[in-house]
């Protein structure tokens, strides 16, 4: 029943991403670049795909209305999926994706912000198409932890992202997440095949995103350690759920 599940799951995501490339592609040939409508169809596609796969996400909060720079902890190249499905953003992830098979080629052509965090010269031209973005109207989506992990609280943040929100006025919107199951999690030296087999060769995933309200500050160290703090206490929470529905699951119930 796994390698089932496994064959059609896997054959259902490289159809939805041929299908998904041409509707972008096609609308663009006559038209030219739309990311409007490149963004409208990918929130739709995700959304369907995301539930087809076999992923239950559960929510506390809602994303605010309005132009942001969402920032989470980071657990899983999922990540941005189960984000972007929510919230109409351009994802700033790493330029590895870019050589990945439909994925890197359907990731273009949806406005995602490639970044090199080992350059320097990568990292300012990130940090520019971000403010051009966000002056556009585009919010923004971005892992300032930059590398996924299995800690229970947030690593170290870069700053780049916190420097262009306190001195052009943009807010920080926090986000926490976390999976039922932390091998879902992809770190260390694990690769995309064994990991998605592992994950979607399972009937369900399930995974806990809290939103918070905007930060604003035109104070870097007032932005960094306002917004690492929430993702801490709810990424803590997150897990705390895990446990009691887990452990509500294991008691018996009366006459058992």
């Amino acid at each position: 029943m796994k390698l089932i599940r496994v064959i059609y799951r896997a054959t259902l995501l490289i159809c939805c991403l041929i299908f998904h490339i041409v509707w972008v592609v096609v609308p663009g040939v006559f038209k030219g670049r739309d990311l409007d409508h490149a963004l409208d169809v990918s929130q739709v596609w995700l959304g369907w795909v995301l539930h087809k796969m076999g992923v239950r996400i559960e929510k506390h909060g809602a994303p605010p209305s309005g132009t942001h720079i969402y920032v989470g902890n980071h657990r899983s190249y999922l990540d941005g999926v189960l984000i972007m499905s929510e919230v109409r953003s351009l994802p700033v992830v790493k330029a590895e994706l870019a050589s990945w098979p439909l994925i890197g080629y359907g990731a273009k052509l949806t406005g995602i912000i490639f970044v090199k965090r080992e350059s320097k010269s990568s990292r300012s031209a990130t940090l520019n198409a971000m403010q051009e973005s966000l002056e556009m109207g585009y919010s923004v989506l971005v892992y300032p932890e930059g590398t996924t992990h299995l800690n229970p609280t947030t690593i170290d943040f870069r700053t780049g992202s916190f420097n262009l929100a306190a001195k052009k006025g943009f807010s920080i919107v926090p986000m926490a997440i976390d999976y039922a199951d932390l091998d879902d999690a992809w770190v260390g030296d694990d690769t995309f095949v064994p990991h998605f087999i592992r994950c979607f060769g399972k009937k369900e995933m399930l995974v806990k995103i809290r939103y918070g309200q905007p930060i604003n500050s035109d104070n870097v160290d007032e932005l960094v350690t306002e917004t690492k703090q929430w993702i801490d206490r709810n990424m803590f929470a997150i897990r705390q759920d895990f446990v009691l529905e887990k452990t509500s699951k294991s008691v018996p119930t009366f006459g058992e």
